[in-house]
């Protein structure tokens, strides 16, 4: 008996790193703990595959209620169809937009505001208003919104739609989470890749390696999948370069809009 329990003890020490480092993957997965609702606010249509892996997680496995709210039909894009963009690449993405939606079990309001960083812009206060109003109606406990100081990618319509939320927020007569979107991506060519990393250090990270009860797959695959909804703007070599990124580089950064406020990041040449 006193071997047995010996014998039992060498194997529970024995196994102890490999349980303690599934408990920390576990843990990982769970960092990013769910809101009830959340609506992403964005440019394009196609914007929310930076984030995908963490509203998969929110929207899918953890069962939040969730919307798209895209500013733009995206008719500034190019297009990479074979066969082109018919009758017009706004009414393409436009449907692209529904097909990524349904991805997420998300509710999609696509508006008319023309493509564009200058557009955009130039919509000022009104575009403000009617942000607002759309947060009001579907009235969500977080709202998630790139980063006006660098957009992710410095796109001009990403930081113009981030400072239209930012001044919408104040219009509301309720106060929901506003997070900002930290992953800062990279596009290089030849070889064509992309490169995820932190805008801050103070961001949350959320794991994509981590597996989706939801799919059976890893968050990072709903990158994937979210731009294959999007075939007009992302091709095979988009599709490679997304699956030839390091399990490092595999995480969403995200934060408290007023902390990201807080910390100094690097800005966008202009």
């Amino acid at each position: 008996m006193r071997r047995i329990a010996i014998l039992a003890l060498i194997l529970c020490l024995s196994t102890a790193p490999a349980l303690a480092e599934r408990t920390r993957a576990v843990r990982r997965a769970a960092e990013a703990s769910a809101p009830a609702s959340v609506l992403w606010i964005a440019a394009h249509p196609d914007d929310e595959a930076i984030l995908a892996p963490l509203l998969a997680h929110w929207c899918l496995d953890e069962g939040a209620r969730c919307g798209f709210l895209i500013l733009t039909r995206g008719e500034k894009g190019e297009c990479l169809l074979r066969a082109g963009c018919h009758p017009d690449v706004a009414t393409v993405r436009s449907a692209e937009a529904g097909a990524a939606s349904e991805l997420f079990e998300a509710n999609l309001f696509l508006l008319g505001i023309p493509d564009g960083g200058v557009a955009v812009a130039s919509a000022g206060g009104d575009l403000s208003a009617t942000i607002a109003r759309y947060i009001e109606a579907f009235r969500p406990e977080t709202v998630i919104t790139f980063d006006p100081r660098h957009g992710s990618t410095c796109h001009p319509d990403h930081r113009e739609t981030a400072r239209a939320v930012l001044a919408a927020v104040e219009l509301l007569s309720y106060s929901p989470e506003l997070l900002f979107l930290e992953t800062k991506v990279e596009i290089v060519g030849d070889p064509f890749e992309i490169r995820f990393a932190p805008a801050t250090a103070p961001a949350r990270r959320f794991d994509a390696n981590a597996f989706l009860t939801s799919t059976g797959e890893t968050a990072w695959q709903m990158i994937v999948e979210d731009m294959l909804r999007h075939p007009s703007q992302f091709n095979d070599a988009w599709i490679r370069a997304i699956e030839l990124i390091p399990d490092h580089q595999r995480n969403v950064w995200y934060g408290a809009a007023a902390e990201m406020l807080a910390q100094e990041v690097a800005g966008c040449v202009p």
